[in-house]
């Protein structure tokens, strides 16, 4: 067994006339054992299932519904049966055999498909709004650094060095907000303003509002006000 391996032996598209000509060869080789199976009829996928034992649940496809619906089959043998039910539902769902009647189910697994959506979706705003420019690219970047948080939302605002100034008990303190998002307070590099403010004043605590910039008008504004 190496290690971390899935599958400890398979056999593939072997006639069912093995099951009732070798019943000990076969018995021997699969008793007892957990795995995935697959049913062909003329070497087409008709069928796919799981079994804690695969030869009993092989011989009675031989008198269920399936009988007479599918000449070869194969087995899939696995080393632990904790993963058996996705196993056979990846299968399902790939392969879609005709006679399955439930889709392939997964346990915990996240579909991406919602997440892949929204980012596409938002990927073409930004693209307008670069493209477009003027109210547009402004309301963008205000909606962004609103659901952003420290320099996330910063990088939204920031496509130029921004200089920032704060007052805290008449003392003045100047940076530098980058293009990347960081704030830049003497030498050291800050991920939000709220860590920028508190190296120059520890009982500042919101940053939004400690640190100004100047605005369109040459007014110099709280930070926070791009969130607006």
């Amino acid at each position: 067994m190496k290690r971390g391996s899935l599958l400890g032996e398979h056999l593939e598209k072997v006639s069912w006339k093995v099951l009732q000509e070798y019943p000990a060869v076969f018995r021997d080789m699969i008793y007892n054992r957990h795995g995935v199976y697959a049913l062909y009829k003329k070497d087409r996928l008709y069928y796919v299932g799981l079994a804690t034992n695969l030869r009993n649940r092989l011989k009675n496809h031989l008198k269920d519904r399936h009988n007479g619906a599918w000449d070869r089959f194969s087995v899939y043998l696995t080393h632990r049966a904790d993963h058996i039910r996705e196993l056979e539902g990846l299968l399902i769902r790939i392969a879609r055999p005709t006679r399955n009647r439930a889709d392939g189910r997964f346990v915990g697994s996240l579909d991406l498909f919602k997440p892949l959506n929204r980012w596409l979706q938002e990927t073409d705003a930004d693209r307008r709004a670069a493209l477009l420019g003027g109210k547009l690219a402004d309301k963008r970047r205000r909606l962004k650094a609103r659901r952003g948080r420290g320099h996330e939302a910063l990088v939204e605002f920031a496509d130029r060095r921004v200089p920032l100034r704060a007052t805290f008990k008449g003392k003045t303190y100047k940076a530098i907000l980058r293009r990347d998002g960081l704030i830049r307070v003497g030498k050291r590099l800050y991920d939000s303003p709220k860590a920028a403010a508190h190296a120059v004043a520890p009982s500042i605590r919101r940053g939004w509002l400690f640190w100004h910039f100047r605005n369109g008008r040459g007014k110099w504004v709280p930070l926070g006000t791009i969130k607006r």
